[in-house]
């Protein structure tokens, strides 16, 4: 009895565990990515069955600003048709991405050619010097291509610049509202 209870335990965490595909690994934690400035670094995935699953990244801040959130873009390198590979998180029958980063949040755009995806996380930003990991779920069963990946971060905003750029909006509201 007890080896059939075990059998059935195995059966349902097969079914119940993901599919993982041919997984993408961008960089690696002994050997990061590294980032000195906001300029996008692109990467082949060599994609197979089940053309789904996850792309591992491991970066390295070597800026001397700290990242508050980090960018994904689906792109073709072989001349494929990318418009059915998507990023998928949980509510959209994939996986929700993971972090290193706490308090992450995320917004997906599978409506334009090359999906986008953004990660945020200013509240626990990517210091200089400091290492980070990201797992985002691509989807890839409508098109069965090889598709590239092109990532980067971008700098939490500093305050000034915010105090700035409202300042800027304000007057332009200003104006605009004695020309009327």
């Amino acid at each position: 009895m007890n080896k059939y209870l075990c059998l059935l335990a195995i059966v349902a965490l097969a079914i119940a565990s993901p599919v993982l595909a041919d997984d993408a690994y961008i960089g690696s934690q002994t050997n990061p990515v590294e980032f000195n400035d906001w300029t996008a670094q692109l990467f082949n995935h060599n994609d197979s069955e089940p053309f789904k699953g996850w792309a591992y990244v491991f970066v390295k801040n070597t800026s001397q600003t700290a990242w508050g959130d980090f960018h994904f873009k689906i792109f073709s390198y072989d001349g494929s048709d990318v418009s059915l590979v998507d990023f998928r998180d949980a509510s959209m029958g994939g996986m929700d991405p993971i972090s290193t980063q706490s308090g992450l949040s995320w917004t997906i755009d599978n409506t334009v050619v090359g999906a986008e995806m953004t990660l945020y996380f200013y509240g626990d930003p990517v210091l200089p010097g400091q290492f980070a990991a990201f797992q985002v779920w691509t989807d890839n069963t409508a098109s069965h291509v090889n598709f590239g990946l092109s990532i980067w971060p971008s700098p939490v905003p500093e305050p000034s610049s915010l105090v700035a750029l409202s300042g800027m909006f304000g007057l332009a509201g200003l104006a605009w509202r004695r020309r009327r």
